[in-house]
């Protein structure tokens, strides 16, 4: 009897929870009560040339990274950077021989008073890079070495039109372990200063 009693008792508060959940939306990702709106989304395509030194060589890159921001304060992404220019390592001793450079993977960015004309960006590249030495011919084969790479970076960016960005800004390269012929970790770690442009929807 005792039991019974509790039973329904347990029962009746449930129903009651559930009477005073009926009519109201389910809090999702997206919606009326959510964190993020569909509203705060947008999305940018930020293509740039980097200058570095790799091995004392000097190295231009080709660096595109994409993805969506939140508000315009959160971005992530992905990227993509390629050395354009053949690289003379300073350590390599064979002839004909020059270096290729090739990164890709994601990045994290945050940034500050976006809607000022000039403000700034702080970009955090993750990703997996490789190194190979290669002729005129095309491949060496020497093999190659593969290693993960971070990239903290700092980015001051002018708005020019609603749509378009100019950035001009450095980032530090952190390889990870490597060895490759007479290339280390610390002949690819470096400065490397950045000027392109971002285009996008920025919310």
């Amino acid at each position: 009897m005792r039991t019974s009693f509790i039973f329904l008792f347990v029962l009746a508060i449930v129903s009651i929870q559930v009477k005073g959940q009926e009519g109201k939306d389910a809090n999702t990702l997206f919606g009326n009560k959510s964190m993020v709106k569909k509203s705060d989304l947008g999305f940018f395509l930020a293509p740039m040339l980097g200058f570095t030194k790799m091995d004392d060589a000097s190295t231009m890159l080709l660096h595109v990274r994409g993805g969506l921001n939140v508000k315009d304060k959160w971005s992530v992404g992905g990227y993509f950077s390629t050395s354009v220019n053949e690289i003379k390592p300073k350590s390599e001793v064979l002839p004909n021989l020059y270096m290729d450079y090739r990164s890709f993977g994601g990045f994290v960015e945050y940034t500050l008073l976006s809607k000022k004309l000039i403000h700034l960006s702080f970009p955090i590249f993750i990703g997996y890079s490789e190194i190979e030495m290669d002729n005129e011919f095309g491949s060496a084969r020497l093999g190659e070495a593969n290693f993960i790479q971070i990239e903290p970076s700092a980015m001051l960016e002018m708005n020019l039109h609603k749509h378009v960005r100019f950035n001009v800004g450095a980032g530090y390269r952190i390889a990870g372990n490597l060895s490759y012929r007479n290339i280390s970790q610390q002949d690819v770690s470096g400065m490397t200063g950045y000027i392109g442009f971002k285009f996008g929807l920025f919310k």
